[in-house]
């Protein structure tokens, strides 16, 4: 042992940007009085399509976006596309009222490049009770907008389509510039899904939302190219 030898001081890593930016918005929506809710990364057909008012042969089941995975019959089993499943499980299992946030990771099988990866992250809110309306679901977009992004932003609902929803729609942001800048999608819960799950739709209303978690990191941190958040360049990483 040479006790005159001088090492340098270990040194300690530091949250991802996926999970800095993930962690965040758990916190902001917890502070909104939602909880977080999990659910598995491997899903069956039914929970990922069928309780969300996917009819059979829509787009989104083809082989060629969703990947499937070689178990039980096949078509049966697959990595989940969204994080919607989970709003599914937690419908089955808790009674209304509900408000919870479901971040996680999914997978599609899109090409890599500057927008899109195989692999990629979305947190999706649910909200099940009595009374509740479009302008709540409006006015819950509005009130993330500026807890998360800060003074100087807003938000806008565009009319749009998704099968789990209706009506539905996809929900911008205005930065301070003036632009606009598409975040993610939203609506009010079928009764379609909510019968497939259990719930009066006669008693109980809801909106749901989702919206990419990498997406955000890359606007939060002026990222141009998501590709740069896989490559595990630590001189990238070190800057944030």
């Amino acid at each position: 042992m040479d006790l005159t030898e001088i090492t340098e001081p270990p040194t300690h890593g530091h949250l991802h940007v996926i999970t800095q930016t993930w962690q965040e918005l758990e916190d902001v929506f917890v502070g909104m009085g939602y909880r977080v809710a999990e659910g598995p990364e491997i899903e069956s057909e039914w929970y990922n399509f069928g309780a969300l008012n996917f009819p059979a042969g829509h787009p989104a089941r083809d082989m060629y976006d969703t990947l499937y995975v070689d178990y039980g019959e096949p078509g049966s089993t697959l990595l989940r596309t969204h994080t919607s499943p989970v709003q599914a499980r937690v419908m089955e299992t808790q009674a209304p009222p509900i408000y919870v946030v479901a971040p996680g990771r999914c997978f599609r099988q899109d090409t890599a490049d500057a927008t899109h990866m195989p692999v990629f992250h979305q947190i999706e809110g649910l909200v099940v009770d009595r009374h509740i309306t479009l302008g709540d679901l409006a006015g819950t977009i509005e009130a993330f907008t500026s807890a998360y992004f800060g003074p100087g932003f807003t938000s806008r609902l565009r009319p749009s389509y998704f099968p789990f929803t209706e009506p539905s729609a996809e929900f911008d942001i205005r930065r301070p510039d003036g632009t606009w800048l598409e975040l993610g999608g939203c609506g009010m819960v079928h009764p379609n899904v909510f019968e497939a799950c259990g719930i009066d739709p006669e008693q109980w209303q809801g909106f749901a939302f989702g919206f990419g978690i990498d997406r955000l990191a890359l606007i939060r941190f002026g990222i141009d190219d998501l590709r740069e958040l896989w490559t595990n360049d630590v001189r990238f990483l070190e800057q944030f």
